[in-house]
């Protein structure tokens, strides 16, 4: 028994040897010479997980990185939102408004005061939802739904229902808000406090007291509450800088970021060291008041092909899309400086015509190397004649050399290209939300045989607002119908008695009469006699059988006509 137990560990000791053996390691998480399978290039290290991208270069579009566990045992596949990796930059969110208090219907009765007449109050409106700016804020929330609440229903003695709660969110500064069915930009909060509404409460129902008249003392009808606004959002961050650092991997951005800032971005010895934006705030002035002070990006770096979604820039080049200056970061221990160069001003170009027309500066890094310091003339010449334009700088941002001559000049290209103002881009026209529809606009549409449906947002809003328990507030929607033209578009249409009428989310049947002159009529009060309705004594047979067989019809449809305005099931909602 003891061999076979020792045997059996043997075994497992072995398997796990060749498996262990069979898995890719990493020797550091900070190198880049790491033992990876074939179809692995680029291994990009952060803590104690290594990103592996492709051997194509490029990146997932949706979740751009395959995200591994290093471990004794090798790298383990895990999930992309890890807490350290989350830079949320794009959101798809749900805003949702509160509805509207319902009307309530009620009659005043005190000892010795009779008739004092109806008394329901108004429901309260409901809660809206708006998004506002925190300059605190660098990052988009991972939240998804953001629920305003609903509007208290209207209570008796004329006591109106209180108003629902607002929601708000806050959000980054450079956030553009888009309508995502439409596509239509709706907005973008760029300074400290903007707000922008994304839903509109519902508007609270009225109550009886609201409906009394001179000629309708005691009204028994009320309104429902309006619905409460609801739609998808997409927001889009794009960060709100004044100068933004770019060129390729591992050219030196961060450390020249912490170099002239406060900031402490993560500096190591291999490309993709930065995977998400950088900010600092760099304060010229020696006394530190901060009125010349002025916000730096680092962006992460750019590859050739960044437009198409190669690394890491697609994912993080609208980022730079605010800001003034430019500062074009070029390694000079890179075999081709030059080359890395134009390809990274051609990505720009490339991804949008309106980057090319922001003012750049170029910075020769790593001049301290003896390498690059003796060929520090003819790389600045070259540069100079690529990029047309003498602003050029050699610098060592490691030794911090040349650092405050570059912060100088920067503060000086700042305060002039504030007073021209920024170069002109085409503008969106914007999407109005929740907008009031004056138009009494109504359309008719016929969805099958005997079954209509009315669209228009003045006819859907009047039914999904009618209290259909109240036979008033039927008679009510009735001359709605009539006065937004709706009624006479259903009878030049065809539509005839008992057809099936659809709006919004409310079903009737379609009757050309309306109810009281329906029940007036069913109880003898009509005027068929005066009009010479009725059957006539004909000689002909079969006139008489047409006659009466259209009696006998006439009657069944009375019937069914009754049996609606005497049921509880005239009007079904879903």
């Amino acid at each position: 028994m003891l061999f076979v137990l020792t045997a059996f560990l043997g075994l497992l000791a072995l398997a796990g040897g060749s498996w262990n053996a069979a898995m890719p390691r990493l020797s550091s998480p900070c190198r880049t010479d790491c033992q990876l399978p074939a179809p692995y290039r680029t291994a990009v290290c952060m803590k104690e997980r290594a990103v592996v991208i492709g051997g194509n270069g490029e990146a997932d579009e949706e979740d751009t990185l395959d995200i591994m566990d290093v471990g004794a045992s090798g790298m383990n596949r895990v999930d992309v939102g890890q807490e350290d990796w989350l830079f949320f930059d794009r959101a798809r969110i749900r805003v949702t408004a509160g509805d509207g208090g319902d009307g309530c219907v009620a009659f005043r009765r005190e000892k010795d005061k009779p008739k004092m007449g109806p008394c329901g109050g108004n429901g309260g409106r409901g809660g809206s939802v708006y998004l506002v700016c925190d300059e605190g804020l660098n990052t988009l929330k991972p939240e998804v739904h953001f629920r305003a609440t609903s509007g208290q229903n209207g209570l008796g003695h004329g006591n109106h229902g209180s108003q629902g709660e607002s929601r708000w969110v806050r959000v980054p500064p450079g956030t553009v808000v888009r309508e995502e069915e439409s596509g239509q930009l709706v907005g973008e909060l760029i300074g400290h406090g903007d707000e922008l509404r994304v839903a509109r409460g519902g508007r609270g129902g009225r109550g009886n007291a609201a409906f009394k008249t001179a000629r309708d003392t005691t009204p028994r009808l009320s309104e429902r509450g309006e619905p409460g606004a609801e739609r998808w959002l997409s927001l889009e961050l794009k960060l709100v800088a004044d100068v933004g650092l770019v060129g390729c991997p591992n050219a030196g951005k961060s450390t020249l970021l912490a170099a002239t800032t406060r900031a402490t971005p993560k500096i190591a010895d291999y490309p993709f060291t930065t995977i998400t934006p950088n900010l600092g705030v760099c304060q010229p002035s020696l006394d530190g008041s901060g009125d010349d002070a002025f916000v730096v990006a680092d962006i992460p770096g750019l590859l050739e092909g960044a437009h198409d979604g190669v690394g890491l820039g697609r994912a993080f080049l609208r980022h730079i899309e605010r800001c003034r200056l430019l500062v074009h970061v070029v390694d000079g221990s890179a075999p081709d400086p030059l080359g890395d160069f134009e390809a990274v001003r051609t990505e720009l170009e490339l991804f949008s015509p309106w980057l090319a027309q922001i003012p750049t500066v170029v910075v020769l890094n790593k001049v301290d190397m003896p390498e690059v310091k003796a060929r520090e003339t003819e790389l600045l010449n070259a540069l100079q004649k690529a990029a047309g334009h003498n602003r050029l700088l050699p610098i060592s941002a490691a030794a911090r050399d040349g650092c405050d001559i570059l912060v100088r000049r920067l503060r000086k290209l700042l305060a002039s290209a504030k007073l021209k103002g920024p170069p002109p881009r085409p503008t969106e026209l914007l999407l109005v939300l929740d907008e009031e529809d004056k138009e009494k606009e109504c359309k008719v549409v016929e969805e099958g045989a005997g079954v209509w449906r009315l669209t228009g947002t003045r006819i859907e809003k009047a039914a999904a607002m009618t209290n259909w328990d109240y036979a008033e507030a039927q008679d009510r929607f009735q001359r709605i119908m009539g006065a937004l033209g709706a009624s006479e578009q259903l009878k030049a249409a065809g539509a005839k008695n008992g057809d099936l009428i659809m709006v919004g989310n409310v079903d009737f049947s379609y009757f050309e009469e309306s109810p009281m002159a329906a029940r007036a009529r069913l109880a003898g009060f009509g005027d068929d006699e005066a009009e010479g309705g009725g059957v006539r004594a004909s000689e002909d047979d079969f006139i008489s059988e047409l006659e009466d067989e259209a009696t006998r019809l006439e009657r069944e449809l009375d019937e069914e006509l009754a049996d609606l305005l005497d049921g509880e099931g005239d009007v079904l909602t879903f």
